[in-house]
């Protein structure tokens, strides 16, 4: 043993090492902490410059929106000032119904002229006394008609005396000669012709701002109630009365004016007229119940006329007394000969009789036996607009009757009428709950057509089922009556024009 070895004792560095791990742990942590909280920092900094960016941008923006605003203001209160400094009244007059009077027309181009200031001096006075159209200046007066047709009518009831054919066109000329702002329209034959324009011509004027006062002349004709039956509560649209009006009138609430000095307050005879550019043959009478006469045939050589046939009876009092018998009516053009039951022997002795004085005519029977084209299958189809938002297709307007023989029925039997059973003829359930019974005829199938199309069908505008009888959206979304009380509010500001046709075979037909 070495005496080194003999003096070692405890190790004086001993009681330092436990402090000395504890110090290092402590650095260790202090440094984690440190890192945890320098790579906070860079990430809170970083928010925060993306922050600071982004309100830059919105800043800008604001400013930009704030800019957009003032000129959209500005420009707005431009339109205001040129709508409100430029208003208007626009006239649109179905001519072929609301009729001028006939001692105007008469006059020619003179009774235009007069026609023309009386109706504008009119115009003005009406539109002065309303303060909702008291700063109404400018009048737009435009008559559609065809001078063809109405020249013809005016003749054929009488109306102008001497006849003058050319009356209605120097009136037409007068007319829009007084009033720079007065037109008249020829659209030619064809009372349809008419009312397609006329319509074109109020829906365009209705959208426009500065036109504050729409007129419609044609209080005649039913088939205009149906179509402002979408302008309903619109406060600028007027009703111009000539002749009295159609019954469906009565329901409307527009406002009503009638200027009796210058249109026909009474509707035109009706009289026996012809096709334009037809001829009568020579001894040609018109044909009135109570004096019906044999059939007409084409005579060779009488061009275009058509020689009618004398009775039976007035060929007997021009030849000796004999019996009359009522003439036969002429068999229609046949596709084939078909067999005909043997008729008895007193209903021969008639019918020779009738016979053989339709055989004294020089113009031989001719019977067509050229094949009859078979009627087109209509095919079902849905509609859609511009959106493909389902467009339910037009009803006619019910029988009034037909709706009455419905309600009796439910009244009856205590129950709905099946709309499967009745429309899709297709009812499957054996418990149905509603009324089945005897088949419906046309009249009542539209009238339960009319009362399914109420209901809101569970697809909404988003049906594509053919055979869906149920309602696909407002009637008049544009104007509803009910406002948020109908049924179909949420389709309400729908676009109900529609612009293509699918078939049930899948084809697709652009409109």
């Amino acid at each position: 043993m070495s005496r080194y070895d003999a003096g070692e004792g405890p190790d004086p560095a001993q009681p330092y090492v436990a402090p000395l791990q504890a110090w290092e742990a402590f650095v260790h942590d202090r440094g984690r902490i440190e890192n945890d909280l320098y790579v906070a920092y860079v990430n809170l900094l970083t928010r925060y410059r993306e922050k600071l960016d982004e309100c830059e941008r919105e800043k800008r923006n604001a400013m930009l929106w704030e800019k957009e605003q003032r000129m959209s203001e500005r420009e707005l209160n431009s339109l205001k000032t040129v709508a409100e400094s430029s208003p208007f009244a626009f006239v649109v007059v179905d001519g072929d119904g609301a009729v001028f009077r006939e001692d105007l027309i008469s006059r020619g181009e003179d009774g235009g002229i007069e026609a023309a200031h009386e109706l504008h001096q009119q115009l003005k006075t009406y539109f002065h006394d309303q303060p909702q159209f008291c700063n109404i200046d400018t009048i737009f007066v435009h008559v559609v008609l065809s001078l063809e047709g109405l020249s013809r009518a005016l003749h054929n009831s009488g109306a102008i005396n001497p006849p003058d054919y050319g009356a209605l066109t120097k009136f037409a000329r007068g007319f829009a000669r007084a009033q720079p702002l007065f037109t008249f329209t020829d659209v030619g034959y064809g009372k349809e012709q008419a009312d397609h324009k006329v319509r074109k011509l109020f829906e365009v004027m209705e959208k426009n701002i500065q036109c504050r006062c729409l007129v419609l002349a044609g209080c005649h004709d039913n088939g205009y109630a149906t179509f402002l039956e979408s302008f309903r509560g619109n406060q600028k649209i007027c009703l111009l009365e000539t002749t009295p009006p159609a019954a469906d009138f009565r329901k409307f609430t527009f406002k009503r004016v009638a200027f009796p000095s210058v249109f026909r307050s009474e509707p035109l005879l009706s009289r026996s007229t012809f096709p334009p550019g037809f001829t009568p043959a020579t001894g040609m009478t018109p044909f009135t119940p109570g004096s019906m006469t044999s059939p007409s045939i084409l005579s060779p050589g009488s061009g275009i006329g058509i020689n009618p046939l004398p009775s039976p009876a007035v060929t007997a009092s021009n030849e000796s007394p004999r019996p009359t018998h009522p003439a036969p009516v002429a068999p229609a053009p046949i596709a084939a000969p078909k067999p005909e039951p043997q008729p008895s022997m007193a209903s021969t002795a008639n019918t020779a009789s009738s016979y053989a004085t339709v055989g004294r005519s020089s113009a031989p029977l001719t019977i067509n036996i050229a094949a009859q084209k078979k009627p087109a299958v209509t095919r079902l189809f849905i509609q859609l607009n511009k959106h493909d938002e389902r467009v339910d297709i037009p009803l006619t307007k019910p029988d009034p009757n037909a709706v009455k023989s419905l309600d009796d029925r439910r009244q009856m039997s205590g129950m709905n009428l099946c709309n499967r059973y009745h429309l899709a003829n297709s009812c499957k359930n054996a418990n149905c709950s509603f009324y089945h019974g005897e088949r419906l005829n046309p009249a009542e199938i539209l009238a339960l057509r009319h009362k399914t199309r109420n209901l809101v069908c569970s697809s909404g505008h988003y049906c594509r089922e053919i055979a869906c009888n149920l309602g696909h959206h407002c009637p008049n979304p544009g104007s509803c009556y009910f406002g948020e009380d109908c049924r179909f509010s949420e389709m309400h500001g729908m676009d109900i024009t529609p612009t293509i046709k699918i078939y049930e075979d899948g084809n697709r037909e652009v409109l």
